[in-house]
């Protein structure tokens, strides 16, 4: 990965952060979300179309267990590969 070791990133996030990322020229975002459901760690492809491609619910109120990150990054969301399996050729470019 560029930008961020997996140790930041995981930290980042489980803080509340997050973090928009890019992987064979898509801009992505992994970030928590709250909806009518609960709250959720997910991820967004954002460019050049805009859906959710993974969804895993997060305690509400709480700090994101570093577990369930983990989990979401081990979900093989990218064309049947995970983030974990394609994370030397992902980008971080930012992290809010």
């Amino acid at each position: 990965m560029i930008g961020i070791t997996m140790k930041e990133l995981i930290e980042c996030v489980s803080n509340g952060h997050d973090a928009e990322f890019t992987y064979q020229g898509k801009t992505y975002v992994l970030q928590p979300e709250k909806n009518t459901n609960g709250i959720f760690l997910v991820i967004w492809i954002i460019s050049p179309e805009s859906k959710c491609i993974c969804s895993y619910p997060i305690p509400e109120d709480q700090e994101i267990p570093p577990e369930i990150v983990e989990n979401v990054l081990n979900e093989k969301c990218f064309n049947g590969k995970s983030f974990m399996e394609i994370e030397r050729q992902i980008t971080v470019e930012v992290i809010y």
